[in-house]
């Protein structure tokens, strides 16, 4: 039951990130809104496989992806946030 509940709240959060993708007009507010819906919705959809199949028999393979994840994608937001700022984008006061 736990696990559905995890798989259907990372879902949820991952649609949200693409909805204010879609919805935010310039590009800091866009990779905030797709940032804490593509980490926080994959980190639930792997605790929910961890739990739904148990941990030996996934080999802690997604508990290895999602510390992959928490790495990268911080990573891979500061450097798009970079790219924009000396392109010219400037943020919103």
């Amino acid at each position: 039951m736990m696990a559905q509940v995890l798989l259907w709240g990372g879902g949820a959060l991952l649609w949200l990130g693409g909805v204010g993708l879609l919805r935010m007009r310039n590009p800091y507010d866009r990779l905030q809104a797709a940032g804490v819906g593509d980490i926080g919705g994959v980190a639930l959809i792997l605790l929910g496989v961890v739990l739904e199949m148990g941990f030996w028999e996934s080999g802690g393979i997604p508990l290895l992806l999602l510390v992959f994840l928490l790495f990268t994608g911080p990573l891979a937001t500061h450097s798009i946030a970079k790219a924009a700022f000396v392109r010219g984008e400037r943020p919103e006061e």
